[in-house]
């Protein structure tokens, strides 16, 4: 289970270089020997029923994750490296019991999850390269879990269009969810986001995202693993600087009949991300 959801986690004003950034429009703006620093929160929780049995699972997640610009060309694209300044997850399994792991205080932690997570934290996790929109140009290196996991979750979360921001705009991403052990051997599934701006007020602008597959597969419960992969919430970005401000997004999904007549099983998640000044 552990291990399970190892793969499934897994992150003034700047000067603006010279060469790819166009006034008006709403970009990322990277910055060699940036580094951008973020505070998740991710709460789950994950209730099946089938037959006479009920098991309930939840977890509570804490991270704090850096983003390392180490190099930009001349066209903007960055060469980012993440790495985890901190991790605390607790994991309530379904007999009740409760597994601890807090970089912070390593000592009070399962000694399972110490040597499993233990090596998440102060390491780099991945090196990607990314474009002014927020999309994913290659994945260098990726030490802990498939490269493919960076197209269904982006590194900061959506993807910007081209031209200024303006209340109401609309636009969207397709792109493909892999389900690689151990969620899945493989299979590929389309999938599309779509993004709406409500508002452009004091250098920020506040969009809306949600999340639509476009191929369920037939089989009820191989769509299970598929639902942690569909939020729906709202994005904070900060025009001003070029960066992810904060996001806070949210996953109701439920399943009947995955299992036989009277089976169930129901997700739930939230996400809050925000974006701290380094120290």
């Amino acid at each position: 289970m552990v291990r399970a959801f190892l793969f499934a986690i897994v992150s003034g004003l700047i000067l603006t270089p010279l060469g790819w950034a166009q006034a008006g429009q709403w970009q990322f703006r990277w910055q060699q020997g940036q580094t951008l620093t973020y505070v998740v929160e991710h709460a789950t929780s994950a209730a099946e029923v089938v037959g006479d049995s009920k098991s309930d699972t939840r977890t509570k997640l804490n991270l704090t994750k850096r983003w390392q610009v180490l190099d930009v060309d001349a066209s903007g694209v960055a060469t980012l490296q993440l790495s985890l300044a901190a991790l605390r997850l607790e994991a309530t399994t379904p007999t009740g019991g409760v597994l601890l792991f807090d970089s912070n205080d390593p000592a009070k932690s399962d000694e399972h999850m110490r040597e499993e997570l233990g090596k998440f934290v102060g390491q780099p996790l991945a090196v990607l390269r990314m474009d002014v929109y927020g999309r994913v140009v290659e994945v260098k290196e990726s030490k802990h879990g498939p490269a493919s996991r960076f197209d269904s979750e982006l590194p900061f979360v959506f993807t910007l269009p081209a031209g200024a921001p303006a209340p109401g705009q609309e636009w969207d991403r397709a792109y493909k969810i892999t389900l690689a052990p151990p969620q899945g051997t493989g299979e590929k599934y389309d999938a599309v986001q779509k993004y709406v701006c409500k508002a452009v007020a004091n250098g920020l602008a506040t969009l809306t995202l949600s999340t639509e597959l476009k191929n369920m597969p037939e089989n009820a419960l191989d769509r299970v693993p598929l639902l942690q992969l569909q939020p729906e919430g709202e994005v904070v970005f900060d025009i001003a600087h070029g960066r992810l401000h904060s996001a806070s997004l949210k996953i109701e999904k439920e399943l009947k009949g995955h299992q036989g007549e009277g089976s169930s099983y129901k997700f739930q998640s939230s996400y809050t991300e925000k974006y701290v000044e380094n120290k």
